[in-house]
């Protein structure tokens, strides 16, 4: 039996670790990987900074991509095990089933150990320091992640409008400027210049030939205008967006988030903002254990489709998967927005699909 067991395993280890490398592949090559080339090839950005970017992106892939490969690896061993009459061999032989199931549930229960681990630390992590590198590249680069012909949000207080961009020279500039208890004040400049501050933690826009529009606070529809040869728009910071100082919900931990819960004001303060916090620590533990739940479901599924096939077992496995985080991004709506407490929205979905694996395990018995 030991050796059936060492068997079944080393038979899983290859289609697992080949569709881990498939699938993280295609997730960052269809888009991660072009983001990062076009960083390389059009903007500038240094090739140890395009590195640092994609290292820095593996941890966050690979924690989605775990429970994929899980259960598309039992999919197809299990499949051709059925399919070759393997499993009635083994039946024949007394063996039951379930004693095949315990290693490979056991495995599966340790990765979801790794996956928790991944998740609630090293993912957090990552994300933040990419999050922040990004944010030094953009101060350190601007023209860089600035686009022509498209609403430019990522700089707090401002929104750009570039017609065509040369290097650091810009043609065609439009700001919006957002100013505290004041009107937005609208730019329209014939040229600009990008200057990086020495401090590399901002940087300045010098503007040409132009005209600056600012409404009257009293009076709206009045406009104040100013016309001028250059105009110096300084202290231009990224926003939170791209790389705002503070952590989000995802890139804190779970003792952090649990932290936030106790001392935030503003969780203190207001439900919704509460809810977040939970929903992110729900979030982190229940999608943990999404890899031991795909193979409670695969394990039954294989066995009675009895189809090895590589191309079916991963058509099976992406309809699971778009189901579950299908019902994962409701149900994290519904936490959010109140309708469902979040121990219950974000469970969920492994509770609907540990009962479809039960449903297909007695099934597979009456076979």
């Amino acid at each position: 039996m030991n050796l059936l067991r060492r068997y079944c395993l080393r038979e899983l280890t290859y289609p697992f670790l080949i569709s881990l490398f498939l699938v993280a592949f295609i997730f960052m090559a269809g888009n991660l990987l072009i983001s990062i080339v076009d960083l390389l090839v059009n903007k500038g950005v240094g090739i140890f900074d395009v590195l640092k970017l994609i290292m820095l992106s593996v941890p966050s892939v690979l924690g989605f991509i775990m429970p994929t490969s899980a259960l598309a690896s039992v999919l197809l061993v299990f499949g051709s095990f059925a399919q070759n009459n393997e499993i009635i061999a083994m039946k024949a032989s007394g063996i039951h089933i379930f004693r095949l199931f315990i290693p490979v549930i056991g495995v599966a229960f340790l990765l979801s150990l790794f996956s928790l681990f991944l998740i609630d630390q090293i993912e957090p992590r990552s994300e933040y320091a990419y999050r922040q590198l990004i944010r030094s590249l953009v101060v350190k680069r601007p023209a860089a992640y600035l686009e022509a012909g498209r609403f430019i949000k990522d700089f707090e207080g401002y929104t750009f409008w570039i017609n065509s961009i040369k290097g650091n020279r810009l043609e065609g500039v439009t700001v919006f400027q957002y100013q505290e208890a004041k009107p937005t004040r609208t730019i329209l400049a014939e040229r600009g210049e990008i200057i990086s501050a020495p401090d590399q933690k901002s940087f300045a826009l010098r503007l040409y030939n132009g005209t600056s529009d600012e409404p009257n606070p009293e009076n709206p529809s009045v406009l104040y205008k100013l016309n001028f040869k250059t105009f110096l728009l300084s202290n231009i910071a990224t926003g939170k967006k791209k790389g705002g100082a503070g952590k989000k919900e995802k890139e804190m931990t779970i003792d952090e988030l649990l932290y936030q819960l106790k001392y935030n004001e503003e969780a203190k303060r207001t439900a919704k903002k509460r809810r977040e916090i939970e929903s992110e620590i729900h979030k982190k533990i229940s999608f943990s254990f999404g890899t031991l739940i795909f193979v409670l479901v695969g394990l039954p599924t294989a066995i009675i489709s009895r189809r090895g096939d590589i191309v079916v077992s991963f058509l099976v496995a992406i309809t699971v998967v778009a189901t579950y985080y299908g019902l994962f991004v409701w149900g994290r709506i519904m936490s959010i927005d109140g309708y469902l407490p979040p121990w219950i929205a974000l469970w969920l979905p492994n509770a609907i699909l540990l009962g479809i694996a039960a449903f297909l395990t007695r099934k597979m018995i009456r076979l």
